[in-house]
């Protein structure tokens, strides 16, 4: 029966993994949340069933024969806006980051827990419901732009991650340790002390673009108002 507490709409979510075990996990909790999954067990298989199906969202393995799930992000990516959630054991930080740099939406790691792969699905879907509605923002990963109002501002990689990571959750407050750990990827420990000064430089830039600025939320976190008022 569909979890309606953790989804407002029913997906259909290409999963891909050469595990059968793994992907038969991962069908199982998100059948439960209420959507559809089409399953591929190799690159070659992915790109077809991505092509024929036309998912909503993606969830993709890196280590699998054949066509690796770098090789599929990138030519999805290509073709398409879907978003691209990476699954994998992988424990190098600079393949992270290669893959965000490359396309994908967010890294999940394995061993995970199926909330917080749930929470994931959620927040790339969220950003491109929100990038279909008019607030005024537009992220091209791939380019490391945003704009504006189609104005671009000119941002360094980590501001970039901290803007994107705000506008993902337009509305809603993001904490400390979540900005940390989205600026700051291959650290695996970010102090807290480096979001203060990033984020007084963002909100310098941000001033002169005239776009909205981030609200802080004492001892929280902070906080993109999709008006721009604090």
């Amino acid at each position: 029966m569909p979890d309606a507490a953790h989804s407002s709409e029913a997906l259909k979510i290409l999963v891909v993994d050469d595990e059968p075990a793994m992907v038969g996990a991962l069908g199982a909790l998100l059948g439960q949340a209420g959507h559809r999954v089409v399953a591929a067990y190799d690159g070659d298989e992915a790109l077809h069933r991505f092509r024929t199906e036309q998912p909503d969202l993606v969830l993709l393995d890196l280590a699998m024969p054949g066509l690796d799930g770098a090789a599929v992000c990138r030519e999805i990516r290509r073709e398409s806006d879907t978003p691209i959630v990476i699954v994998s054991g992988e424990r190098d930080m600079g393949v992270t980051v290669e893959l965000l740099d490359a396309g994908a939406d967010d890294y999940v790691s394995k061993p995970f827990r199926g909330e917080e792969l749930l929470a994931r699905t959620r927040a790339v879907m969220r950003r491109r419901e929100g990038a279909r509605r008019d607030t005024g923002w537009r992220l091209d990963k791939r380019r490391h732009e945003i704009r504006w109002r189609g104005e671009p501002i000119n941002l360094t990689v980590t501001e970039f991650r901290l803007v994107e990571r705000l506008v993902e959750r337009l509305g809603e407050v993001v904490e400390h340790a979540d900005l940390l750990a989205y600026a700051w990827p291959g650290v695996p420990d970010p102090d807290p002390i480096w979001l203060k000064p990033h984020l007084a430089r963002l909100r310098d830039k941000l001033e002169a673009s005239g776009a909205p600025l981030p609200v802080a939320v004492r001892a929280v976190g902070y906080r993109l108002d999709p008006s721009g008022t604090a």
